[in-house]
């Protein structure tokens, strides 16, 4: 763990992510096509992601999640040492903001690996409609796992980027 964490820090991105469940019942196949990286093993929703979901928690920002775009996050499946795991992002464009294009750049920390495209890029994104990417991440050993997601944001009055953090909570065993 990086120098410098605070026990608190810690111990308030455990709480996320223990808010944040699994879902078996949301429909995750349906309308999804390719992210525009050639090859790119992550998917981007054709429609919109449900922002009604409870089972999407806010991932976390020093920059905020205030115009023009916030991020949500769902696992699939509890994080597995060695065993690959679902992650959905949901992009939440701010209504009444005209973004022309959102650039997205996956990081992994020590001790997860990503196996989905490192990179994704979403064309005129509709106002205010989420969008959802696909991510598939392995843990390489237990404990917390970082995990963030850059976004540069092009819109009519300039561009702007935002880092968010993903804490993930990997056991050794699915129990």
């Amino acid at each position: 763990m990086p120098h410098g964490f605070k026990p608190i820090f810690i111990v308030a991105l455990a709480a996320l992510l223990c808010a944040c469940g699994s879902s078996s019942t949301a429909p995750h196949g349906a309308g999804q096509a390719h992210s525009d990286s050639p090859g790119a093993g992550s998917k981007q929703a054709a429609k919109a992601a449900d922002s009604g979901d409870p089972d999407l928690v806010a991932a976390v920002s020093p920059g905020g999640s205030d115009p023009p775009i916030g991020l949500k996050f769902r696992l699939d499946t509890r994080p597995v040492v060695g065993m690959p795991a679902q992650l959905v992002l949901a992009l939440l464009p701010t209504p009444g903001v005209q973004i022309s294009h959102i650039h997205g750049s996956l990081q992994v920390a020590d001790g997860l690996q990503l196996q989905s495209a490192h990179s994704f890029d979403i064309n005129a994104p509709q106002s205010g409609v989420p969008l959802r990417q696909e991510v598939t991440v392995v843990p390489l050993r237990n404990g917390v796992l970082s995990f963030s997601a850059t976004l540069v944001i092009d819109y009519d009055n300039g561009s702007t980027a935002r880092t968010y953090a993903i804490p993930l909570i990997a056991a050794n065993n699915a129990s």
